[in-house]
């Protein structure tokens, strides 16, 4: 099994993921802001030191939030269930759902529902005035 190299993109993605600013990785990973920012823009070489700390740091905060991970469902579940849809957001309420049908984009609340009609209705309205 062949190991991802830590990279510039790898650096950033672990920090918006986290919700991080380069301050606030610097101090976990016990460096400078303006050393984050140098290897995110590739302006400086990643280090074996560095990358071996990054690694840690990755493996320690996505082992954190595994085991925090809820489920909340409107049904029973059995013990084990395997997921085979992605979740999405909602477009009005940008809650995380995983919808029965790959073009839905509107969870089945009343208000998120309301919302979605309107704008739908809007938009008609938009494009027959274009069309006329």
């Amino acid at each position: 099994m062949g190991r991802k190299a830590v990279t510039p993109t790898r650096i950033r993605q672990l920090r918006d993921a986290q919700g991080w600013s380069a301050y606030e990785l610097a101090c976990k990973l016990n460096c400078t802001r303006s050393y984050i920012k140098s290897l995110e823009g590739g302006s400086l070489p990643i280090t074996h030191r560095f990358a071996m700390r990054f690694v840690a740091l990755e493996r320690q905060t996505y082992a954190e939030a595994a085991r925090h991970k809820q489920i909340k469902s409107l049904y029973p579940l059995p013990r084990e269930l395997k997921i085979l849809a992605r979740p999405r957001r909602c477009r009005i309420c940008r809650e995380w759902f995983i919808f029965p049908h790959p073009q839905q984009r509107v969870c089945t609340d009343p208000q998120c529902c309301a919302t979605a009609r309107q704008l739908r209705a809007k938009r008609a309205r938009r494009s027959r005035k274009v069309t006329q």
